[in-house]
């Protein structure tokens, strides 16, 4: 084979997608807009790849949304466990940082506001009952893991033996989603942290009830 005809083979292969570039692009359609309101014409014009390649690779609109969320918690998810498994730090130390750090990710400029594993299910109709049960199932198993990182101090004396694990887990993770709603809604970065500074401020008297 000359090299010219290698030349022109190399040219001819089908080119491949960046799989990571697509679900980061696709990734950002469904946290801004919503999963409902995000059309595949709008996924297939935002990600830059052809239908019969978004299709190939993810089968549909929903396997693509599912794709999306298995980056975010990959990225976003490990990094809120890495967090809370901070067993070396006191306990209100730990609180702080996944507040603030949640706060920092919320208005973070590179990426649409608030979270998006709540932004996301705006939206969602009856139809997609079985996806929101999916996505439900994830924000359980988030919030497992503060009542996790709860239970563990309980065991180790910084918090009551009589502490409703359970309950401050729903309400921390209640103060995380209310922050992100404040994001989506204009709230800037200093003022998620003032939130953050009142909450900590109360924290004594909230562990202690």
């Amino acid at each position: 084979m000359s090299k010219n005809q290698k030349e022109v083979t190399v040219r001819g292969r089908p080119k491949k997608f960046d799989r990571d570039s697509v679900l980061e692009k696709a990734m950002n359609l469904f946290w801004r807009f919503g999963y409902e309101p995000t059309s595949m014409s709008e996924l297939i014009d935002g990600t830059g790849i052809k239908p019969s390649s978004l299709y190939a690779e993810f089968g549909s609109k929903e396997g693509l949304f599912c794709a999306a969320v298995e980056k975010y918690l990959a990225t976003y998810g490990q990094a809120r466990d890495a967090i809370l498994d901070q067993d070396e730090l006191p306990l209100p130390q730990v609180i702080e940082q996944l507040l603030r750090t949640s706060a920092e990710w919320f208005t973070d400029a590179a990426t649409p506001s608030g979270c998006f594993m709540v932004a996301a299910t705006f939206g969602m109709s009856a139809a997609d009952d079985a996806l929101f049960n999916q996505l439900s199932q994830q924000r359980n198993s988030a919030e497992q893991k503060v009542i996790e990182c709860l239970e563990r101090r309980v065991g180790k004396g910084e918090l009551p033996g009589n502490t409703h694990c359970a309950l401050l887990g729903k309400y921390l993770v209640s103060v995380i989603q209310g922050m992100s709603v404040q994001a989506r809604n204009g709230a800037t970065r200093d003022e998620l942290f003032g939130l953050v500074d009142i909450f900590m401020r109360q924290w004594q008297a909230i562990s202690m009830a």
